[in-house]
C-alpha cells in the first residue's frame, strides 16, 4: 500500500506565513502595540501603564548620596560604600546624632587629628575607631563628644 500523500502548501502561502511570523516577532521586540493593546490603552488601567512607560523613558534625577557614600567619596581610596554602611549601622543606634550628622562628626574628628599631626587616619578608620570608642548597650550618647575624647587621646605619631 502506498503512503498517503499530504497536500502541498503552495510556496507563496508558506512564505507569507513565515513573513507574518517574522514581522510579528520584530514588531513585538521593538515595542509595537497590537490592536488589543491599543484598545486596552483607552481604559484607565491602560492609561496608567502608558504614563508609566513615558515617565520611565525620561532620565531621572539621581538621588543625593547617602552618608556612607559621602564618607567613601571623601576617602577616595576605592573602599566600597557598603563597608562604611556596615560600621554606620553598628554605630548609629548608639548615638544621639543621625547618620548625616555622624558624617560631619567623622569629618571634624579627622581634621582635628590632622591638625594635631596624627597621620595615617582616613574617614573609614576614624569611623571604625569611633564605633569601638562608643560603648554598646547603654542609652544613646552624644557621639560628637565621644569623638572629641577620642581625638584628644591620640598623640601625633
Amino acid at each position: 500500500m502506498p503512503y498517503p500523500v499530504l497536500p502541498q502548501v503552495p510556496n507563496r502561502r508558506r512564505r507569507a506565513a513565515v513573513g507574518t511570523l517574522l514581522a510579528t516577532v520584530l514588531l513585538t521586540a521593538c515595542g509595537a502595540t497590537t490592536a488589543d493593546e491599543t484598545a486596552d490603552s483607552k481604559s484607565p488601567s491602560g492609561q496608567a501603564g502608558s504614563a508609566t512607560q513615558a515617565e520611565s523613558s525620561e532620565p531621572t534625577a539621581t538621588a543625593p548620596p547617602g552618608p556612607a557614600r559621602k564618607l567613601a567619596d571623601a576617602d577616595g581610596d576605592g573602599r566600597p560604600a557598603e563597608h562604611y554602611e556596615q560600621v554606620l549601622a553598628a554605630l548609629a543606634p548608639r548615638c544621639k546624632e543621625g547618620a548625616e550628622e555622624l558624617v560631619t562628626v567623622v569629618d571634624v574628628t579627622l581634621k582635628s587629628l590632622r591638625e594635631k599631626g596624627v597621620d595615617g587616619e582616613t574617614e573609614f578608620s576614624v569611623l571604625q575607631h569611633l564605633e569601638h570608642w562608643v560603648p554598646a548597650g547603654r542609652p544613646r550618647t552624644a557621639c560628637a563628644s565621644s569623638a572629641k575624647d577620642y581625638a584628644a587621646s591620640r598623640d601625633a605619631t
